[in-house]
């Protein structure tokens, strides 16, 4: 079955509703937008520094500052933190115009990476003025929400879509007063038998059903009630009283008008997207998309086969596999169209960069379970670019908002492009690994060993992903079988193996002065971002000590970090001097800034979410290089 449909891959938009599979009536919640710009002060424009063209206002400084954590900086002291972390800032826009001036923004990847992001901003642009700003709560409403916001109703239900059957056993019910005999004979008993069915406000889709539960008392049946197709018969079985609720009249009207605004913002994204979306027929390329997902399946087995992992369940698609993937694939057949609307042509390169911006987890590694889900991406992808158009038809790419959040972004890529391109120029001799060992072990009688755990990433999404999963509790061990992607510890799902700190650089130097147990990072490292935990210490002496040639793979990578840092910084100081860079000092000490400092997720209207900003790598010692010396060397 799952194969025939493939081989159609016909897509029908028809009317969307916001519904939950379990009862029909049930809403489901409309991703917005989890900050929405405020109207700027002319105090949040000033300039905190400014570098070449670009300037780095309050705003920016506070939002890349608050919305990220901050991770690998040399101190914990607030003063320091907020000058380094300038610093970082400063040093990510130099780059970024290196970059511009090297041309980097006409690679493929660059542009394909911002168009994608580019069609998210204004997704979020048309949510803004097709539902945001149109979100009224009268009165009224909001007085008849204060009514329900603390109760919590338990009730049963009968449904079926024939009216004649409904009003049948509604009538028997007037005569009989049998609800619970006749729910016990139908296929709606298997929800009762998990327990009543809670209602709070704003549960239900439909404003009416709500209104008839809330006027029903303990042991009433209601009138058949038509929803979304459906005949439905509640009863009331029971209520509860959330006492903090009623006492606190500030928290229950703020409950109460994020409730209603939520099911505003329901409807009328409902309705907008049935207007723009409802009974289209949109078709894509079938074969183009078997050997797409054939492709990309193959890719994604290895990768579970190279790092062991044995729970097959859960699989993430990873930005990883899919620029595999793009190595790999024909071009031609990349760049040809895979999808087309109006006058619209959106080739299979501009599908796999729409599935870098989401989340995708395959449950297993069936094919047909896989292409499944990826046929769901596709569906997903199409509805978005017809909302995306709509979007771009009203010229909301045009907007200051877009072009700001796209220059962030803009910045931050070719900044990285730049970065990693210092890094794979630093090679290590075998002389200097030699020298290393010799200077770090002399006069040493005892040395302290230690191991880590490392997850590595060539994808900064990869690590937003991982410090995501860190904030909500995940055991880093099983993260780090999962992710991990240096190639020499992925059998040993990221433990690197007892080694000297001597003899490991910064990340030896850092683990050392750690406790057991603690994590650190992530950082920027040579080809990737590397993120570690700390598991053992013990000491050993030097008769008992060992250079194996797994030791020297470490050294080699340490002090390519040390070279790479040292580039790095240099460079950085010397551009700088080249775009004249400048700090208000004064304005920076006195901005307010929270403490908070969490990977933060911005959630896109009508679906879809970000990073809410680039994480800023810490690069901040050309400061001090800058002022040390007048030459840079």
């Amino acid at each position: 079955m799952i194969l025939n449909y493939f081989n159609k891959f016909i897509l029908r938009i028809s009317s969307l509703h916001f519904i939950n599979s379990r009862v029909l009536l049930v809403a489901q919640i409309m991703l917005s937008v989890f900050f929405a710009p405020p109207i700027r002060s002319q105090e949040e424009t000033k300039p905190v520094a400014k570098v070449g063209n670009q300037i780095i206002t309050i705003e920016e400084f506070r939002n890349r500052y608050e919305f990220m954590p901050h991770l690998n900086y040399s101190s914990d002291n607030k003063d320091t933190l907020r000058k380094e972390f300038l610093y970082s800032l400063i040093a990510e826009k130099l780059w970024a115009l290196e970059g511009l001036e090297q041309r980097k923004d006409t690679l493929d990847k660059v542009k394909s990476s911002l168009k994608t992001l580019e069609k998210l901003f204004v997704k979020d642009e048309l949510f803004r003025k097709e539902v945001e700003s149109k979100i009224l709560l009268t009165s009224e409403e909001i007085s008849k929400g204060l009514l329900r916001i603390g109760r919590t109703l338990f009730i049963k239900f009968i449904t079926t879509s024939d009216s004649s059957e409904i009003f049948g056993i509604y009538n028997h019910f007037s005569k009989f007063n049998s609800f619970d005999s006749i729910l016990a004979t139908r296929p709606e008993n298997s929800i009762s038998q998990q327990g009543p069915f809670q209602i709070k406000l704003g549960t239900l889709a439909d404003e009416f059903a709500e209104d008839i539960i809330f006027n029903l008392k303990i042991g009433e049946i209601s009138i058949p009630v038509l929803s979304n197709s459906k005949w439905f018969i509640f009863k009331l079985v029971d209520e509860e009283t959330d006492q903090t609720l009623i006492s606190d009249n500030e928290t229950a009207r703020n409950k109460t008008i994020s409730i209603l605004s939520e099911r505003k913002r329901r409807a009328l994204a409902g309705k907008f997207l049935d207007k723009i979306l409802g009974g289209r027929t949109i078709s894509a390329d079938s074969g183009l998309f078997n050997s797409f997902a054939d492709s990309l399946i193959q890719i994604i087995k290895s990768r579970i086969d190279e790092t062991i992992i044995e729970q097959q369940n859960n699989i993430e698609l990873t930005a990883n596999d899919l620029q595999k993937f793009l190595v790999k694939f024909d071009k031609e057949k990349l760049n040809s169209t895979f999808v087309e609307f109006d006058s619209i042509k959106l080739s299979l390169k501009d599908f796999i960069y729409y599935l870098m911006y989401q989340k995708i987890l395959f449950p297993s590694t069936k094919p047909n379970r896989m292409k499944y889900l990826l046929n769901s991406a596709v569906k997903q992808f199409i509805e978005d670019e017809v909302i995306t158009q709509e979007g771009y038809k009203r010229e909301l790419d045009k907007l200051d908002s877009v072009q700001k959040d796209l220059n962030i972004w803009k910045n931050f890529y070719l900044s990285e492009i730049m970065l990693q391109s210092f890094g794979d120029s630093v090679k290590v001799k075998e002389a200097e690994i030699d020298n290393y060992i010799a200077a770090k072990t002399k006069n040493n009688s005892e040395q302290t060993l230690i191991n880590i755990v490392e997850i590595f990433t060539h994808q900064i999404d990869d690590m937003n992903t991982i410090l995501d999963e860190l904030n909500k509790g995940a055991s880093f061990f099983e993260l780090a079988k999962k992710y991990n992607q240096r190639e020499y510890t992925k059998r040993s799902n990221g433990e690197w193996g007892y080694f000297l700190p001597a003899l490991a650089g910064q990340i030896g130097k850092i683990a050392s002065e750690m406790e057991v147990g603690q994590i650190y990072g992530p950082i920027k490292v040579d080809d990737g971002y590397s993120v570690f935990k700390l598991i053992d210490k013990k000491a050993l002496s030097d008769s008992l000590m060992q250079i194996t040639e797994d030791s020297r793979d470490y050294i080699r990578m340490k002090l390519s970090l040390n070279k790479v840092n040292e580039v790095i910084n240099k460079y950085t100081a010397r551009l700088a001097l080249k775009y004249n860079v400048t700090i208000d000092e004064e304005i920076l000490s006195t901005i307010e800034l929270s403490e908070l400092n969490m990977f933060t997720y911005r959630l896109i209207g009508f679906g879809g979410k970000i990073a809410a900003m680039p994480v800023t790598i810490p690069v901040y010692e050309w400061y001090n290089l800058l002022k040390e010396k007048t030459e840079i060397p």
